[in-house]
């Protein structure tokens, strides 16, 4: 993540996309469409403004850098919503605790064990005599 990285150019970039040129360190520059120029209060990022940016995609071969600004806090939206699932997860895991302990209980009881069997075992042995 490159922080405050200053918008050169907005307009329509050599392959004809729009977005903005954005100047990075080492006299590298990158490219952002509009949608990834959004902030977070939902405003577009303007000419000569500083802002954070994520490296989206980086292709050395076609020397390509695409940039995000709106990714940066859309991220973090989505690691907190994960960190609330888990957290539904865990106190609802606690609930599905005793089911497991019941199913346990019942695969460790074998065919020999059971009372009902045993009996009907019983009578077919009393039968074929």
């Amino acid at each position: 993540m490159f922080t405050y990285i200053k918008l050169i150019d907005c307009g329509k970039s050599e392959a004809g996309v729009e977005g903005a040129v954005i100047s990075l360190p080492y006299g590298v520059e990158g490219f952002a469409t509009p949608k990834h120029l959004v902030k977070e209060d939902g405003s577009q990022a303007q000419l000569d403004e500083k802002l954070e940016f994520k490296v989206i995609e980086f292709n050395k071969d076609a020397k390509r850098i695409i940039l995000s600004h709106s990714r940066i806090f859309e991220d973090v939206a989505k690691a907190e919503e994960r960190a609330e699932k888990k957290a539904a997860k865990k106190s609802s895991g606690k609930r599905e605790e005793a089911p497991a302990s019941i199913q346990n209980q019942a695969a460790s009881t074998t065919l020999g064990d059971i009372d009902a069997l045993a009996a009907l075992k019983e009578q077919m042995e009393a039968g074929k005599k």
